[in-house]
């Protein structure tokens, strides 16, 4: 989740959802099909999208398919469409999204916050998945395995798993091939370090890229933007990492 009042990038898609929330203005998001402004949208995953916003303050929170927080909201929300939700609904939420935005709320009441959004997009009682259980908790074991070495034939062996059923299994119920997955968390990885003070070689380096421009490509491939505009001496946003749930609440 990340607040920022900065938001301009090229086309991009990533394997997340995102529910941006303008906290005034409206934000302006371009597809395939054209632009249309907003003041809460749910991005689907992969979907092919620009945000050009720059002077809007605003809140994005990234939500991976693979959670049980995407599971709890999954029948909203479509893979590449984007969709308008009424504002008035998150208005009862909005001085704690200017908390957020102000980096005054401490993670616990980040989290509080995350589930708060995503219960207003989608009433749920408790959070829930229809992911294959084998495969949620592979991608927990990669999260928490990366960047080490982890070869493709062994990662599905504990799981009774086969190296091609658990590539077509990846793909089918998470949408996203399993070595672009592989990516995506360590992606993740070098942000966290990025939040943590590292530079962008440091963060590259623990997250197993080559080199910081590596990072930085793949990061704007993913993004739109690079990574030294939220982070460094051109920070320009509020990072938080609300970690996925391992078990229902």
């Amino acid at each position: 989740m990340f607040a920022t009042n900065q938001m301009q990038t090229d086309f991009h898609a990533h394997y997340a959802a995102t529910l941006a929330i303008s906290l005034e203005k409206d934000i302006t998001i371009e597809t395939e099909l054209g632009r249309e402004n907003y003041r809460v949208a749910l991005v689907g995953s992969n979907t092919h999208h620009r945000t050009i916003s720059p002077g809007v303050e605003m809140i994005a929170l990234l939500i991976d398919p693979e959670t049980y927080e995407f599971g709890s909201i999954s029948k909203y929300i479509a893979s590449g469409e984007v969709k308008r939700l009424d504002i008035q609904n998150f208005l009862p939420l909005i001085n704690s999204l200017w908390s957020l935005y102000y980096g005054d709320l401490n993670n616990d009441e980040a989290t509080k916050l995350q589930l708060d959004l995503l219960r207003t997009v989608y009433p749920f009682e408790r959070l829930e998945t229809n992911i294959d259980p084998r495969i949620q908790k592979i991608a927990q074991k990669i999260r928490m395995e990366v960047p080490d070495s982890i070869r493709m034939n062994e990662i599905g062996k504990d799981f009774s798993i086969s190296e091609d059923r658990l590539i077509r299994l990846f793909k089918e119920k998470l949408g996203i091939p399993l070595r672009r997955y592989l990516l995506w968390v360590r992606i993740l990885r070098a942000v966290k370090e990025l939040k943590a003070g590292n530079n962008l070689t440091e963060a590259a380096h623990a997250a197993g890229f080559s080199d910081s421009a590596h990072f930085s490509r793949t990061f704007k491939e993913n993004f739109g933007f690079i990574p030294s505009l939220f982070f460094g001496h051109l920070k320009t946003a509020e990072v938080r990492f609300c970690e996925p749930d391992e078990s229902p609440q």
